[in-house]
């Protein structure tokens, strides 16, 4: 794993970030939001014409989620009552908890909120008002999802770029089949998607200019728990295993030949290691949101996100009455459906045959060794496991939580670059 100083640190590290996104929760909610309000209504037509899950394409894949954007602009336009409490306790007007955001936000922003009632979301930090509220404050807010397209747009191919000039184009086309599986088209159209997505692209950039110094130093530990704690702090449990799968590929591309020099139990000693920071950063993060709301309001925050977290790994039976499948096996097939649609499957079953192939053909030619590919196949079954793991969540939201899967095609399709690039290597010149 890593050095019990380093744990130690990072606890403390997300103990202080706890500290500070209160602080920049309640700044945000400290804006006035008198001009917020201007700026959603005068964009209230886009949410009209689109309702709660709009589709630019057949299938499950092209959805947005317009359901979870809605509640964002319920929260930054809702009346402020006491800045710690809304902070905190993130409140919105709605039906229910659960019933047409979209409906709820054109209703509250024409003036009319009978029939509404004040809901709380207290169990996540909803971090992306902290950019989304100052756009609202500037422009209208279909200007905003403008600029957030313009922004994925630029960190992709900032980054596509940048694994071009560093790891070699094959690994650049390997990249781009992983966006590609994201959906960027969908992902750009929507708040909640774009969390996880710029978190993870922005990490990837930093870790390709700055990796020389990153692993020298030894400071990948605390960068892979920095990155948990930001995508815990923005996002709304969407895809978060990309946060992790795609920096711990690009970890070993980045390093491997200094790796080579180690045994394979220590190269995946290390990516453990990895993994369990992220994973402190990121479920520190979580339940400090939920331990600091309940300190500063009172409320029982911390029994109710606890009960939800719950109901994250198993459908509850008010779900299963209604005909949900719950088994994990169900959860995993209907994440591979929606991964599998339509052209999406192209990236994702080429990634598999592209590396079947690979192994068949040069099977004699190469001598691979396991080392070589092992470390490809760990964050390759992370998503797997989190659909394991949360079968409930996933099973529900596959729309979204299918995502995940762009971390098996670039895992995988960088395992089959490996193995043609070792192939063409042991390859006789040509006279």
């Amino acid at each position: 794993m890593f050095e019990p100083k380093k744990f130690l640190r990072i606890v403390i590290g997300v103990a202080l970030s706890v500290l500070l996104g209160t602080t920049a929760m309640i700044f945000v909610y400290a804006l006035p939001n008198d001009r917020v309000v201007r700026n959603v209504r005068a964009g209230l037509e886009l949410y009209e014409r689109e309702g709660n899950y709009p589709s630019w394409a057949l299938g499950e894949h092209s959805r947005l989620d317009n359901f979870t954007d809605a509640i964002f602009l319920l929260e930054v336009t809702h009346p402020i009552d006491g800045v710690i409490n809304s902070a905190m306790l993130n409140p919105r007007y709605g039906l229910t908890s659960d019933e047409k955001p979209v409906d709820a936000l054109i209703q509250a922003l024409r003036g009319d909120t009978t029939g509404l009632a004040e809901i709380n979301y207290p169990r996540y930090w909803h971090g992306a008002l902290l950019i989304l509220k100052p756009l609202l404050i500037a422009t209208q807010v279909n200007h905003v999802r403008m600029i957030v397209a313009y922004a994925d747009f630029i960190l992709f191919v900032t980054a596509l770029l940048m694994f071009q000039k560093i790891l070699g184009t094959r690994i650049a086309v390997a990249f781009a089949a992983a966006v590609m599986t994201l959906n960027l088209v969908s992902v750009s159209m929507s708040f909640q998607f774009s969390a996880v997505y710029a978190v993870t692209l922005s990490a990837l950039i930093v870790m390709l200019k700055k990796n020389r110094r990153l692993f020298d130093d030894a400071l990948y530990e605390y960068f892979f728990a920095a990155v948990g704690i930001l995508v815990a702090f923005t996002d709304l449990l969407t895809y978060p295993i990309f946060s992790v799968g795609l920096p711990l590929t690009t970890w070993y591309l980045l390093n491997r030949r200094a790796l080579l020099e180690k045994t394979s139990a220590h190269v995946l000693k290390s990516m453990v290691g990895l993994l369990t920071a992220w994973g402190v950063g990121y479920f520190g993060m979580w339940s400090g949101k939920w331990l600091v709301a309940q300190l500063l309001t009172g409320r029982d925050v911390l029994s109710d996100a606890l009960g939800q977290v719950m109901s994250y790994l198993q459908i509850s039976d008010a779900l299963t009455a209604a005909g949900w499948q719950i088994t994990t096996a169900d959860a995993l097939q209907r994440i591979v459906a929606v991964g599998g649609h339509g052209p999406i499957r192209i990236f994702l079953f080429a990634a598999i045959i592209l590396l079947t192939v690979a192994l068949i053909r040069y099977r004699r030619e190469i001598s691979v060794s396991p080392r070589k590919i092992l470390p490809y196949l760990l964050p390759a079954m992370l998503p797997f496991v989190w659909v394991a793991l949360a079968s409930g969540h996933s099973h529900i939201h596959a729309f979204f939580v299918y995502r995940g899967l762009a971390v098996t095609v670039f895992a995988l399709t960088c395992a089959a670059m490996e193995i043609l690039s070792s192939a063409q290597k042991k390859q006789p010149p040509i006279i």
